[in-house]
């Protein structure tokens, strides 16, 4: 056998599967992901200050009017480029520092005060803008054609009588992670890695059901709006557990809960959905929307809102030395590490990586639609039926 080394192996490296990392205008993953609302920031960022936004590798900013209307608009003024971070909060909009124009939520010109009052100018001229829905927390931004926007989606777990939601960001691979977005996104179709990450390697992060090794069997199905996989495990004391987790292409995901135990309900629906969005081809952020368990009538916090930035666990303690994170890395270790995106011609997946093999097969499925000139998986068009049924849960068969 020739034993080959490193020898140019290193040092030249692949070039990056650009038809499903690369975010920007015009990109095939850019253009699936701007046919899905993204969350851009949580709804108690908006307060009476603009915001800077960048998602999809486009400068924008993020403002909410005097009424309470939420706006998202090019960062720089279509008058003379001001960035518009520097604009000024009024009841019906957002004025520019430098000369006044005064535009609305949809980028209407209101105003320009310097013009004579006879003058037209004003509607002749619209800040470029998209269009914004607030909801549980999150404020979403539809970036795609106009004359395609679709239904804002309705989770099934997120809905319901007495339902308490809570927003948080993600950072458990940092405030803004630096990497690609699908490495941290494909993460939820990886169940290996729990039982190596998160246990075996960096001690219990979460439950002790991760670490069982040799009695589980994988499954993984493809859904209507993307794929789920179905872990089984036959315990100790002979009680069967399963754990289905889901993704929804392209980025969105629901993950049951990870501090499930055998002193758990016999079956609990996932109560979050979260979503890995790419600030550009480089970075992510990631958002959370999750159902509060409510105990005699009050909502009990989110362990996953506490967790300290790069911990994946609210239970885990905030990283003090690089050491630390040596010794028991987590999932940002593991996946920003991977490089600013990862290099998919270098991998050698194996038949436990069916999962993500899967996920990004449905990705390009998304992708052939669009050439088609079909809606992508998940678009729904129907007011009256918008939702999307989460199988992501938990449960357990006691004897």
């Amino acid at each position: 056998m020739n034993e080959r080394t490193g020898y140019g192996r290193i040092a030249r490296r692949p070039q990056e599967n650009a038809e499903l990392t690369h975010v920007e205008f015009g990109t095939p993953m850019g253009e699936l992901l701007r046919r899905y609302w993204q969350p851009f920031c949580l709804s108690e960022e908006l307060q009476d200050l603009p915001r800077n936004i960048r998602i999809l590798g486009e400068n924008l900013v993020g403002f909410r009017d005097g009424n309470g209307r939420t706006g998202l608009i090019d960062r720089h003024c279509a008058h003379r480029g001001t960035s518009m971070e520097y604009a000024k909060i009024e009841p019906e909009g957002i004025r520019c520092c430098y000369h006044g124009w005064l535009f609305d939520v949809e980028g209407r010109c209101l105003e320009q005060p310097a013009e004579p009052p006879e003058s037209k100018s004003k509607e002749n001229v619209r800040q470029a803008w998209y269009p914004t829905h607030e909801y549980g927390g999150l404020v979403f931004a539809y970036m795609g054609p106009p004359e395609l926007q679709p239904q804002f989606p309705e989770y099934d777990n997120l809905v319901g009588d007495d339902v308490v939601l809570t927003a948080y960001r993600n950072i458990s691979r940092g405030t803004v992670a630096e990497c690609n977005w699908l490495q941290i996104q494909e993460n939820a179709m990886d169940p290996i890695h729990t039982a190596f990450l998160h246990q075996t390697i960096s001690g219990t992060q979460f439950t002790h059901l991760f670490g069982d090794h040799g009695s589980r069997k994988l499954d993984f199905e493809e859904t209507p709006t993307g794929m789920i996989y179905i872990r089984k495990s036959t315990l100790s004391n002979g009680a069967e557990y399963t754990r289905i987790a889901e993704n929804f292409v392209p980025n969105a995901r629901s993950i049951p809960d990870p501090y499930y135990s055998e002193e758990s309900p016999d079956s609990e629906q996932s109560r979050l959905i979260g979503w890995w969005v790419p600030v550009d081809n480089t970075r992510t952020m990631g958002f959370h929307i999750e159902r509060l368990r409510v105990i005699d009538g009050k909502p009990v916090p989110s362990v996953l809102a506490q967790a300290q930035e790069g911990r994946a666990s609210g239970t885990q303690a905030a990283r003090r030395t690089y050491e630390e994170t040596q010794r028991q890395p987590d999932d940002r270790e593991a996946q920003v590490s991977q490089g600013p995106i990862a290099i998919h011609a270098m991998e050698n997946l194996v038949s436990s990586d069916k999962g993500v093999a899967m996920f990004r097969r449905r990705l390009k499925e998304g992708l052939e639609s669009l050439q088609k000139g079909e809606d992508p998986m998940g678009i729904g068009r129907d007011p009256s039926n918008r939702t999307i049924h989460v199988a992501a849960g938990n449960s357990m068969v006691r004897n």
